[in-house]
């Protein structure tokens, strides 16, 4: 069993805020109950939201949404995790692979850091990670790709290991 976790798209490697977002042509943000983020501003040069993205690739956690819930049993360290994010150009239903991981560990006490974004939610730590360069994203995927079904709501899925060995496949393709 692996993790898919949707992401959303950031144009400096998921390691910093977003440059000029309303220009770039892959940006896209939904404003939904189960995004941990806080949107740009129109005309931002330099994104002003807060987002998990901005510092996935430098600090490597992820939240389990919505806040409060915990991963789960299903979660644990060393599994593989893959990271993807919705295609917006043409189609909103086909997805990017942009990258993957392992579970460093999981919070077993819900954060209460004082930091925004992290207060509340019980967070998963990753082994550091760098996002494939965006010549060797595996892109067009559809949700059955990625996850065997639809993908839904909410940011992540468990995969079986049929799919798992697909995406690991994708990867060394």
């Amino acid at each position: 069993m692996a993790l898919v976790i949707r992401t959303l798209y950031n144009n400096q490697n998921w390691a910093g805020k977003c440059v000029d977002p309303f220009n770039d042509v892959l940006f896209s943000y939904r404003i939904e109950s189960e995004l941990n983020i806080t949107p740009p501003k129109i005309g931002d040069t330099v994104c002003s939201g807060s987002c998990w993205e901005r510092t996935l690739c430098q600090e490597y956690y992820w939240g389990c949404n919505p806040e409060g819930n915990r991963w789960g049993d299903r979660a644990y360290p060393g599994m593989k995790v893959f990271f993807v994010f919705r295609q917006r150009i043409w189609d909103r239903t086909l997805y990017t692979l942009w990258a993957n991981t392992v579970v460093k560990s999981i919070d077993s006490e819900i954060c209460k850091s004082g930091e925004p974004g992290k207060d509340g939610y019980y967070l998963m730590y990753f082994v550091p990670f760098k996002p494939m360069p965006r010549n060797k994203w595996k892109c067009n995927l559809k949700a059955e790709d990625v996850v065997g079904t639809l993908f839904g709501s909410g940011n992540y899925r468990y995969i079986d290991k049929k799919i798992e060995l697909r995406l690991d496949n994708l990867l060394n393709a």
